[in-house]
């Protein structure tokens, strides 16, 4: 009988198929005796060898394949799906690129080559490569999971929900969807709109734990704190993981006495919690069954399963202990412990010198002169709504904000995302138009419903975000009646306090005392140039040292510029008993106090470069001391 290639290939593939490589190899190989140059059976012996983990022989096959024959397509494929697991991504990018050029312009093609460049880091590209996927198949989930990926890299938050958000609705069995979808809620303090979306989620994932703490910390960002505490509670009775959030919740609540044995309970269940030990020593529980922490925590920082994220936590959990024990040394040790690993988990790739030398930043002063803010402003809004309260992160914007919310003609909307989200794209259209009264309009009724939704009606609303002092430009062309609040804080302390608290990941510059001093004095360098371009009757400054020593005199300054009759009950903040998600959760409930006042004094020989900022200077404030 004449031998048949075609029979004995389809014989080897079968057996391929049912996974038994001996005989489909024995099969192909006799085929290529016959033909040597038979590229369909070399194909085929390839996927052999990659079934059988021989991966450098199906690369040399493929390899010399390809030289053959450029246009193969399977044989490209092939190598690129072997360059891709070798992480040699740029070769594999050039592989799966001549597929598309040669009519392989699949969705799942660019997919593939995005996740390449999405490993590589350059979220552009990346973003490229997925929205042509989306162009090639709109109903394809993944396509715009990567998307959202991808956003996320650039930093384009709102894009970046908005893209997970598509996802979920094509797709709403994807549990890691919603876990991107919240971390964007997060990072936008956009809980009410995302809500019916997570609470889905949980209606397909009911036993999903990490579902349950995403829903009912939403419910307690929304003010539902019964939802709240009813979800955390049976989410913590069935999972010892579910207790620091829990805990975490209650002390936002200012429930400090009830974490404890939140915690506890988690800590018996499940001892290897960095973050149970963290919240134990923010709600200044220094023991654990009569144990003391110090002597728990050690052995615990080497345990196998702990995790880099948990050792965080628990340099930090040893560093306020050892800073409440009044041990400095120590607790600047472990500060610097707890900041070398955030740093490499959250803010490694950031550049300290690049916030000084971003050249958009420094046309954005340009921009808004004092002779474009003043001629701006006329098509500003008339609202007197809005009181910002500016200035760098750790200066006391939360204590401020708690006291003036206090008052009852004040509401708190708390850190809103606002213009760190709405503002790069207005300005990137005005650094070439010069401003436009139709964006100024648009502007100001979107802030104001964001205002709203966040408090509901009220004569005064306090914007907390410290970091809209980079947008005061253009917040004073759409306001030019609202107040500004810029409070100041002695600049070592200021970043001395940034060093020592846990920011999560959203503060780029922090967990390293460079980047730190780094911003700060690019914060000075905008203060100085919004004092020349801010009315004196719309930006009041003042200072933290004052607030907390001469607490009256300087309330009645500050509701007097907001245009606020004086009220007794800002005098009894801590009574006050709204939400408080920052990290000053724990001070900003106390009665005002100087405990933190030259705090650098007390761990100067351990500061290193935070000194740089010993002999700064603010510029005197905008009201009496007398």
């Amino acid at each position: 009988m004449a031998f048949n290639a075609y029979e004995r290939l389809q014989i080897a593939r079968q057996c391929v198929q049912q996974n038994k490589l001996a005989v489909a190899e024995a099969e192909v190989t006799a085929v290529l005796r016959h033909e040597p140059a038979h590229a369909p059976a070399k194909t085929l012996l390839a996927i052999i060898y990659l079934r059988s983990g021989r991966i450098q022989e199906s690369d040399d096959i493929l390899s010399s394949l390809v030289l053959e024959h450029p246009n193969l397509i399977d044989a490209i494929g092939l190598l690129a799906f072997i360059r891709k697991s070798q992480n040699r991504l740029p070769e594999a990018i050039e592989f799966l690129q001549k597929l598309t050029e040669l009519g392989q312009d699949t969705a799942d093609i660019h997919n593939q080559i995005g996740t390449c460049w999405l490993e590589i880091g350059d979220a552009v590209a990346a973003g490229k490569e997925f929205k042509r996927a989306i162009e090639l198949d709109r109903t394809a989930p993944h396509s715009y999971y990567n998307l959202g990926l991808a956003l996320k890299l650039a930093g384009r938050s709102y894009e970046t929900y908005m893209t997970f958000k598509r996802a979920a609705e094509l797709d709403p069995n994807f549990h890691d969807t919603y876990v991107q979808i919240w971390q964007q809620m997060r990072q936008l303090l956009n809980w009410t709109d995302g809500l019916p979306v997570l609470e889905k989620g949980l209606r397909i994932h009911p036993t999903s734990t990490q579902m349950k703490m995403m829903v009912a910390s939403t419910y307690g960002k929304v003010g539902w704190p019964e939802k709240a505490e009813q979800i955390y509670k049976q989410a913590a009775a069935s999972d010892p993981t579910a207790g620091p959030p829990y805990a975490h919740w209650l002390q936002e609540e200012g429930r400090f006495d009830e974490s404890v044995p939140v915690l506890q309970a988690a800590i018996r269940h499940q001892p290897i919690q960095g973050q149970a030990y963290y919240n134990l020593a923010i709600a200044k529980c220094s023991e654990f069954d009569g144990t003391p922490l110090v002597d728990l925590i050690p052995p615990l920082l080497e345990h196998e399963h702990i995790g880099e994220e948990g050792r965080m936590f628990l340099f930090y959990a040893l560093a306020k202990i050892y800073e409440q024990e009044k041990k400095f040394e120590l607790a600047m040790r472990n500060y610097d412990c707890a900041n070398d690993i955030a740093y490499k988990l959250y803010n490694s790739i950031y550049d300290h010198d690049a916030f000084a030398a971003d050249t958009e930043h420094a046309a954005l002063l340009r921009l808004y002169s004092a002779e474009s803010v003043a001629k701006l402003r006329k098509h500003g809004s008339a609202s007197t709504v809005p009181i910002m309260i500016v200035g760098m992160i750790r200066t006391g914007t939360t204590l401020l904000d708690h006291i003036l919310s206090s008052h009852p003609s004040i509401r708190s909307a708390g850190e809103q995302p606002f213009w760190q989200v709405s503002a790069g794209r207005v300005n990137r259209r005005w650094l070439e138009s010069g401003g436009d009264p139709a964006d100024i309009k648009d502007l100001a009724e979107r802030y104001l419903e964001a205002l709203r939704e966040a408090t509901g009606d009220a004569p005064k609303i306090t914007d907390k975000m410290p970091t809209n002092f980079i947008h005061m430009g253009l917040i004073s062309v759409v306001f030019p009646k609202a107040k500004f609040i810029h409070i100041r804080r002695n600049p070592v302390d200021t970043c001395l306090s940034i060093y020592t608290t846990f920011l999560g990941s959203g503060t780029q510059f922090a967990y390293s005392k460079a980047n730190i001093v780094a911003y700060y004095q690019e914060y000075l360098r905008t203060m100085e140039h919004w004092r020349s371009v801010i009315p004196a009757d719309q930006m009041i400054e003042i200072d933290y040292e004052d607030l907390v020593s001469n607490k009256e005199a300087v309330l009645r300054e500050v509701l007097k510029f907001c245009g606020i009759e004086w009220d007794n009950s800002v005098l009894e903040h801590e009574r006050n008993t709204s939400q408080i998600s920052t990290p000053s959760l724990w001070t900003a409930r106390q009665p005002v106090n100087t405990a933190s006042v030259e705090r650098w004094r007390k761990v100067e020989p351990w500061l290193g470069k935070l000194l740089e900022l010993k002999d700064v200077r603010h510029p005197a404030p905008t009201y009496s001391r007398s």
